[in-house]
């Protein structure tokens, strides 16, 4: 009988060893688990997603005056891909369904929901830039890299034509800007640039090029730090991280504040900011947040004023529905 339990716990102590020798190299392997990171779209299910963008400027005129300027959007859009990529290449139907807007310059202050009857329009040329894009439909192509190569729709291409008819030639450019791929994208293109296709291990970091445009004037970092910084179980969490951006500051652009004032940057003006990414395994995007600190300083006649902005753009997955025939 001794024999038997001396026998049944050494198998016993054996046992616990060899789960405990078991158990070392799967938390090992954990630590260099590769994970497969995607961006994509469910065929036939509808994607809707609110965009909530915060944009505070602080200006400063030539003889040390300062105006401050309060802008907040709330954007819904519906994103729809009806087949599968071809060629690796996927078509998302993309549309812009409803917008509060609301401003304050401190001297007018404006509120409007498109889905109200009873807001009036507000009657500042900064509207345009937002209204401009409510009711808009369009393809959006996204390549085998997750960028938008394309974006067409041939109600776009009429709202386009149609601006072409508009005589006041400031009200056409602040339209045309508004109806231009790098504004359709800042609101409708949610990666950015920052994932890339493959596996990765946490922790993983890479370089990559991001571009955003922020009160009509795009900023580049050509070498954007991005890093796979945590997977909670759930979700893949990416952050870019752009240091210090230039602008294209040879391009013109409508000056927020005024209603006939085009001018250009100087090549001083810079941002910086980051860009943090919630991903499904799937590939479904979860969220978004960003938050840039610019300072544009910005050609009036001979003198300069400038514009210190903070802008914060978050974005979160509403719903979806799947299409049903």
């Amino acid at each position: 009988m001794k024999r038997i339990k001396t026998a049944l716990i050494l198998f016993l102590i054996t046992l616990i060893s060899i789960n405990n020798i078991s158990a070392a190299p799967e938390e090992s392997d954990s630590e260099t688990l590769k994970f497969k990171i995607k961006y994509t779209f469910t065929t036939n299910v509808f994607y809707v997603y609110k965009c909530n963008i915060e944009t505070n400027i602080e200006r400063m005129f030539p003889d040390s005056s300062t105006q401050n300027i309060v802008r907040k959007e709330e954007v819904y859009l519906t994103m729809f891909a009806p087949s599968r990529p071809q060629n690796e290449f996927l078509e998302v139907n993309t549309g812009i369904d409803s917008i509060l807007y609301e401003f304050d310059d401190g001297k007018h202050k404006y509120k409007w929901w498109s889905t109200s009857d009873d807001d009036p329009l507000p009657d500042n040329a900064d509207f345009y830039k937002t209204s401009t894009i409510l009711g808009q439909h369009y393809v959006t192509t996204i390549s085998p890299y997750f960028e938008v190569a394309l974006i067409k729709g041939e109600l776009l291409d009429r709202a386009r034509e149609n601006v072409e008819e508009v005589s006041d030639t400031n009200l056409a450019f602040i339209l045309k800007k508004a109806l231009s791929d790098d504004n359709l994208k800042f609101y409708t293109d949610l990666n950015k640039n920052v994932l890339r296709s493959g596996r990765y291990e946490r922790d993983s970091a890479w370089k990559m090029s991001f571009t955003i445009p922020i009160e009509g004037m795009k900023y580049t970092c050509d070498t954007a730090d991005v890093k796979f910084y945590l997977y909670d179980g759930k979700n893949f969490h990416i952050k870019a991280t752009m240091p210090y951006m230039l602008p294209h500051y040879q391009e013109k652009i409508d000056i927020t504040g005024y209603d006939n004032l085009i001018s250009t940057l100087d090549s001083t003006s810079n941002s910086k900011g980051f860009w943090d990414i919630t991903v499904t395994p799937r590939g479904q995007m979860q969220a978004v947040q960003g938050e840039f600190n610019t300072e544009a300083n910005i050609h009036l006649d001979k003198d300069i004023i400038t514009d210190k902005i903070n802008t914060k753009i978050k974005y979160e997955l509403v719903k979806t529905h799947k299409w049903k025939d």
